[in-house]
């Protein structure tokens, strides 16, 4: 599969990287496709597997897309994309709406919105009705995103959107990766549920300066 990844920090070369050993083709959109910095690491990660190009020509080439961005930069991210793009497409959201203040003394970050919306929400309202939004992978680190297939006892990824097969399409995608359990929370509501676990890994790790926990779902 040919998929666009919107954002190349850590996130999005963490995706990049993992997905094309899965076997998929990566377009990673950014605002400085050229910068020398992202050619080296795509020389050296990613071969004839991975290009780097605007935002607009990254979601209009990928069947399925991910949005990575900094929160503060996401809406001008899509709008730079061209909301046509988006159009009749799965869209992974990884974002979480951080205010971009960094943690307090007890390792707690904040929310810019909350409690009557959610990133995944405000990223459903912006995009086209037929744009089919699914949350993911917003409560685990970028480095722990891909877990080995030999894992006896994996997390839990928790996952929630408002079409039943785009989270199924996102379910399988996640398999690829390593995560055996796939919990589907409902619709895109349950961002609102979802993203605060971020503030509580982040906080953890604050704290005892170790970031790769996650969580896990025992039923």
């Amino acid at each position: 599969m040919k998929i666009g990844i919107l954002g190349s920090g850590p996130v999005g070369l963490t995706l990049t990287e993992g997905l094309i050993m899965a076997g998929h083709e990566v377009i990673l959109g950014t605002r400085n496709p050229s910068k020398e910095s992202l050619q080296q690491w795509i020389k050296k990660k990613g071969g004839d597997r991975v290009t780097a190009a605007p935002f607009r020509e990254a979601a209009s080439q990928g069947e399925l897309l991910v949005i990575c961005t900094n929160w503060a930069g996401t809406q001008k991210a899509i709008e730079a994309a061209g909301l046509w793009n988006f159009k009749n497409k799965v869209v992974v959201d990884v974002t979480n709406p951080l205010d971009g203040k960094g943690p307090d003394q007890q390792g707690r970050l904040s929310f810019s919105i909350g409690h009557t919306n959610s990133a995944g929400e405000q990223l459903q309202a912006w995009l086209p009705p037929d744009a089919h939004v699914v949350k993911a992978l917003s409560c685990i680190g970028h480095e722990s995103m891909f877990r080995s297939h030999q894992e006896q006892e994996t997390p839990t990824m928790f996952i929630c959107g408002n079409k039943r097969a785009a989270k199924m399409a996102v379910t399988g995608l996640l398999n690829e990766m390593g995560w055996k359990d796939v919990v589907d929370m409902g619709t895109i509501e349950m961002s609102r549920n979802i993203e605060p676990l971020s503030i509580l890994w982040y906080a953890y790790g604050f704290r005892t300066g170790t970031w790769s926990h996650a969580f896990k779902l025992f039923k």
